[in-house]
């Protein structure tokens, strides 16, 4: 798991201490130094084989560790361009370990600062696209474009589709990798067009199906972002007007979470709610164990990972 503060750190199933596997950035950085760009920001990080780990940091893109000595190397960096834009503000990636390919949400085009990120949600422009990078031919190309600040994203089991977590609309999507029965390749499908809150990171599930994190959920009557997207003209002044810090305080309260079990169709198969699992709030990725006795969520409030039995 990554911090903001550019630590990668290992846990180990039953050990409750975490070991330091490498950093991002600076040795120098300590916990008070979150989201500075010399620290690093890990996000996305995925297994492409036994002893290599592949991520994405926000500020350094996409990049390789090895597991066994804790050498980070980059491997695509956002100044490489891909449909004639960059490829950065990366946010999470899914490998095919077979063809090598590593494909990653970028949430927007628009080169925001990452203090500034919230505000390319309200706005709601839906700049962002999906990208692969194959390894073998140092290729990055667009899989897809005009996407909703997609978040998390995870490669269907036939690995025909890409599904990805569109934060700005609480949306979830597939987009066709290959032609299908169902849509021709770059084409997108709706899974679930309202998600109860933000989509955050997406997971397999060892039954089958995706794994959802829903870190905060969507208020009665709408959020201040839906709302503000129909009005764009109002928007615009509000923006101007009113400091960026009161959006985030009214549409980010990350005061209950949920872990949601996807069908591969978009239906909802089960859900884990914050008043069962207190520590579900702001939760950002929930992982099933492949015995499916255990859930693993993340808590991006804290830091904090916690091991819940399921049987």
């Amino acid at each position: 798991m990554g911090s903001r503060y550019g630590a990668i750190w290992k846990l180990a199933p039953g050990n409750e201490s975490p070991v330091l596997l490498a950093r991002t950035g600076s040795s120098d950085c300590k916990p008070e130094h979150s989201d500075v760009p010399e620290c690093g920001r890990p996000l996305g990080l995925r297994m492409l084989n036994a002893t290599t780990l592949v991520m994405i940091d926000l500020h350094a893109g996409l990049l390789a560790v090895d597991t066994a000595t804790g050498a980070v190397r980059t491997v695509l960096d956002g100044d490489v361009m891909a449909g004639g834009r960059q490829t950065d503000m990366l946010n999470d990636l899914d490998v095919d370990t077979d063809t090598q390919t590593v494909y990653m949400s970028q949430m927007s085009v628009r080169g925001w600062p990452l203090s500034d990120l919230d505000v390319d949600i309200m706005e709601g422009q839906c700049t962002g696209r999906l990208l692969s990078y194959h390894i073998p031919s140092d290729k990055a190309e667009v899989v897809a474009e005009g996407l909703c600040f997609p978040n998390g994203v995870q490669l269907s089991a036939d690995r025909k589709y890409l599904v990805v977590a569109e934060m700005a609309r609480y949306r979830l999507s597939q987009i066709a990798l290959v032609d299908t029965e169902l849509a021709r390749k770059g084409e997108k499908i709706v899974l679930d067009d309202a998600t109860p809150g933000f989509p955050d990171n997406l997971r397999s599930h060892p039954d089958g199906g995706y794994l959802l994190a829903i870190p905060t959920l969507r208020r009665k009557g709408g959020q201040t972002i839906e709302i503000l997207t129909r009005y764009p003209t109002i928007r615009k002044v509000l923006y101007k007007i009113t400091p960026k810090a009161f959006y985030r305080l009214i549409d980010l309260n990350m005061q209950y979470g949920i872990c949601t079990h996807y069908h591969s169709n978009g239906t909802v198969l089960n859900t884990y709610h914050f008043d069962d699992f207190p520590t579900f709030r702001g939760v950002s990725q929930c992982t099933v164990a492949p015995d499916n006795k255990t859930l693993y969520t993340v808590n991006r409030l804290d830091g904090r990972v916690v091991m819940t039995p399921l049987a």
